[in-house]
């Protein structure tokens, strides 16, 4: 028996979806139910239905970062660039994801039929800084100049794949599709190097051949995972190119999300007084919702801000693979002996050196002040298999200003 006809056997994998908190925006948390398998789950003979392989889901996944049964299998295209902007395009089978509106989240199943799930990274080819979630691109998809579909992509948080754009897309049978990529102007606060530049949208085409090549492709590279393993804490690999062009792991060709580590970023680290850990440590740093946060207070004359204030750098990002945590809202609060001495809601700020962080100046701190960082709302990106039950429930963070 070949590895695809095992795949398309295990439909039979006794596992199903009890998700936590995956109901529809307004509703209570932990009511949404699915079904063992995604896709239409119709059995050909040669391939499951479009192509899509039965992929194991989780029952009762932790309110955490966790491992997923499996690892996809992806087609990396050529990248391109689109004014300021460079974009990989990446194809892999239509899979279910879960999208994020305020402090709820909603599964998106594929259609039954033919199709692609269809995710763009996007990055600065200067300094190869990957771009946040708020610039969303618009795909239009056509072929022989007929349109198929055009919508904007979601920005998505995936441990493959790290920060991207992506959705699923029905294409009505094989062959070869334009895609016209439009990226609008980035409205994140950039600074130092990328500072003045993506003031200005980009536009890209490029071609992807759909066919039981394809298919037969990433059904192939499919990598169960040992099924003790499914829902443990933990995170996949950052994904790496293939000799052959897929994908199986982290590209050369593509960068992957990930934020320098703590002790890269300069200041006065903040510390939990309650906490017995170096706070300068990844494995120590301070914990809400699952995901870990540097926070750190620069220097008067820090380039992320103007005139002689200090300021106060806040950078959230999974626990495992370092990913950013775009599109947050939070809030500083700083007391002392009980007065509040600054409240202020955090500007999300792009930097070549600290990637996507979030801050503001902030005057007349002293060591021993309190800081709460609360979070307003957690990160506003679609989910992959593994993170769609963490950075929910996110209690303020009580930190304070050590000494000098």
């Amino acid at each position: 028996m070949d590895r695809r006809t095992f795949l398309r056997r295990t439909t039979a994998v006794p596992v199903g979806l009890a998700v936590a908190g995956c109901g529809a925006p307004g509703g209570e948390s932990g009511e949404a139910t699915g079904d063992a398998e995604s896709g239409s789950g119709a059995d050909t003979g040669d391939e499951t239905a479009g192509g899509t392989p039965p992929i194991p889901r989780i029952e009762d996944p932790p309110a955490a970062v966790y491992l997923p049964g499996h690892r996809k299998s992806m087609r990396i295209l050529e990248p391109i660039e689109a004014g300021d902007y460079a974009l990989a395009p990446l194809l892999t089978y239509p899979h279910p994801f879960w999208v994020v509106t305020g402090s709820y989240r909603r599964i998106v199943e594929p259609s039954a039929g033919r199709g692609v799930h269809l995710m763009l990274v996007c990055w600065d080819p200067e300094t190869g800084v990957v771009l946040p979630g708020d610039a969303e691109p618009r795909a239009t998809v056509s072929r022989n100049g007929d349109e198929i579909t055009s919508r904007s992509l979601w920005p998505m948080l995936s441990q493959e794949m790290g920060v991207h754009f992506g959705d699923n897309v029905a294409l009505p049978d094989d062959g070869t599709y334009t895609v016209r990529v439009d990226l609008p102007p980035l409205p994140t606060r950039r600074t130092g190097s990328l500072a003045g530049r993506f003031t200005e949208g980009g536009t890209a085409t490029f071609e992807l051949t759909y066919d039981r090549a394809f298919r037969e492709e990433i059904v192939d590279g499919l990598e169960l995972l040992e099924q003790e393993r499914w829902g443990e804490r933990g995170a996949l690999e950052p994904m790496t190119r293939r000799d052959d062009g897929g994908m199986n792991g982290r590209s050369a060709d593509v960068p992957y999300s990930a934020l320098p580590p703590a002790d890269d970023y300069p200041g006065t680290h903040l510390v939990d007084p309650d906490a017995d850990t170096d706070a300068n440590a990844d494995a120590g740093l301070p914990r809400s919702g699952d995901a870990a946060f540097v926070v750190t207070l620069l220097e008067a004359g820090s380039r992320l801000v103007d005139g002689e204030d200090r300021y106060l750098l806040v950078s959230p990002r999974t626990p495992y693979n370092r990913v950013p945590l775009v599109n947050m809202s939070l809030r500083a609060i700083v007391e002392r002996d009980g007065s509040t001495i600054a409240d202020r809601r955090l500007e999300g700020t792009l930097d070549a050196a600290f990637g996507l962080s979030y801050g503001r100046s902030i005057t007349d701190v002293r060591p021993g002040d309190s800081v709460r960082i609360a979070v307003e709302s957690p990160p506003q990106a679609a989910r992959h298999q593994g993170y769609e039950t963490a950075f929910f429930e996110m209690e303020p963070l009580e930190l304070a200003i050590p000494p000098a």
